[in-house]
């Protein structure tokens, strides 16, 4: 056959009803007949050639025993059985394994195989009414893999549930803060990055101190100002102390997704002043390069990654802060990269080395008298007399630190002397207690 039919020609219908009027000629003719007819009905029907010759061969033959009746091979309008076997656990079982698995306390798959059998008194006692002798056949041999399958359905659910939402208005907050990645962003004069170093130390419980590093990504101005603890009223003010600092006018403002910085009173104080409000994609640190390259070193060279959290270390931490900033954005150059060429597999770059203040004074749009101010700043202090008190309130906050961690460990080997003190004495009074009983039986 030379010519050729379109897919959807006949319905399954009509193409079963050509299968069964072709079935008696194909059962008793020869085999060349044979290949010419599944060649054609092939071309014809669109249906698999296997699946045409197994109907042509059983049609009115070949029976299937159902609930409804008897079906024959051929017969479109009665659905044949599924392929596959039948199912051993169904969803009952299922039911039945949910319950065992919230009173393992929702152990693994493998634990779980092993609870069941270690501990079958105790769920036949608890299941007794639900369980058959069936289904309690079936959960003594049910394995890791089918456990895992059935349970799959409830795991998803539960999981979908737990999904953490400690703040049930910050969604909208994020859709209001619009997000960009570093690759987006202008990077114009008056972009600040800013974030949080913690100074917890090894241990992240209770409150210590936090240090807010604000970074202006054209000309590198970098100021710092410690927190008593990241609460919205110690961020506001450090954010308002940091406005007033700066020599250049804040444009935008550029954060991580921290809840000290994504709230209503953060973004309220930004369009209150005229500033826009950006945020990093969760989980890149490098859409915000330039605060984490000054967090180690204005921060992390000078504090270290001890804890503090006493009113002495925040009071000595103010103040070194405010000379490390002074000395950083003052008198230390800083390099930036300002061209990028990718040569084959090599990327070759060109720094310029400047001190930020210089970088400020070259605005040409900023108020003459915001420059007098910072080359009279600059001028009057000694950068000899600034590294010394830098030196002296490090040793200073090293000396408080040492001090604070003489008193922790005391007062630990107090509380276990006066403890085990506490223990021999209860001791020693059941001693007692026994040889007056033991004289009195005497």
């Amino acid at each position: 056959m030379v010519s050729k039919f379109p897919k959807l020609l006949y319905s399954m219908g009509q193409r079963y009803a050509i299968i069964k009027e072709n079935a008696r000629r194909y059962q008793k003719a020869r085999k060349k007949i044979k290949i010419e007819i599944l060649n054609e009905l092939t071309n014809i029907l669109r249906l698999n050639r296997d699946y045409i010759a197994y109907l042509l061969r059983n049609i009115a033959k070949k029976i299937y025993l159902k609930d409804k009746g008897v079906v024959f091979v051929g017969d479109f309008r009665a659905k044949l059985s599924q392929r596959g076997r039948k199912k051993i656990y169904t969803d009952e079982i299922g039911k039945m394994l949910l319950k065992i698995w919230v009173m393992s306390g929702f152990i693994s798959s493998k634990h779980l195989e092993a609870f069941i059998r270690l501990n079958w008194d105790i769920i036949d006692s608890h299941l007794k009414e639900e369980l058959d002798r069936e289904k309690k056949k079936k959960l003594k041999n049910i394995s890791a893999a089918t456990i895992d399958r059935l349970l799959k359905k409830y795991r998803e659910e539960w999981a979908f549930k737990k999904k953490k939402r400690s703040n049930p208005f910050s969604s909208n907050l994020k859709r209001s803060i619009r997000i960009e990645s570093w690759f987006d962003r202008e990077k114009s004069i008056g972009e600040v990055e800013i974030d949080l170093v913690h100074h917890c130390g090894e241990n992240p419980d209770g409150q210590f101190i936090y240090i807010l590093t604000a970074t202006e990504i054209t000309t590198g101005w970098t100021e710092l100002v410690p927190l008593r603890n990241k609460a919205m009223l110690w961020t506001m003010n450090a954010l308002k102390q940091i406005k007033e600092n700066f020599p250049i006018n804040i444009r935008k403002i550029h954060s991580d997704n921290g809840s000290e910085f994504i709230n209503s009173y953060l973004l309220k104080f930004c369009r209150e002043n005229g500033i826009e409000f950006t945020r990093s994609r969760p989980y890149r640190k490098n859409d915000a390069p330039y605060v984490e390259s000054k967090n180690w070193t204005m921060v992390r060279q000078y504090t270290g990654w001890r804890r503090y959290d006493t009113d002495e270390e925040y009071q000595i931490l103010k103040r070194l802060t405010k000379l490390i900033s002074l000395r950083h954005n003052l008198f230390l150059p800083q390099m930036k990269i300002i061209e990028k060429h990718r040569i084959g597999g090599k990327i070759k770059k060109k720094y310029q080395i400047e001190i930020p203040v210089n970088r400020v004074l070259k605005i040409e749009y900023l108020d003459k008298k915001k420059k007098e101010n910072l080359i009279n700043l600059r001028n009057k202090i000694d950068i000899v007399k600034l590294t010394k008190a830098i030196i002296y309130l490090k040793e200073k906050l090293e000396k408080v630190y040492q001090e604070k961690r003489k008193k922790v460990f005391s007062g630990n080997i107090i509380k276990n002397i006066s403890a085990r003190f506490n223990f021999e004495e209860i001791r020693y009074k059941r001693e007692c207690q026994e040889i007056s009983e033991s004289t009195k039986k005497d």
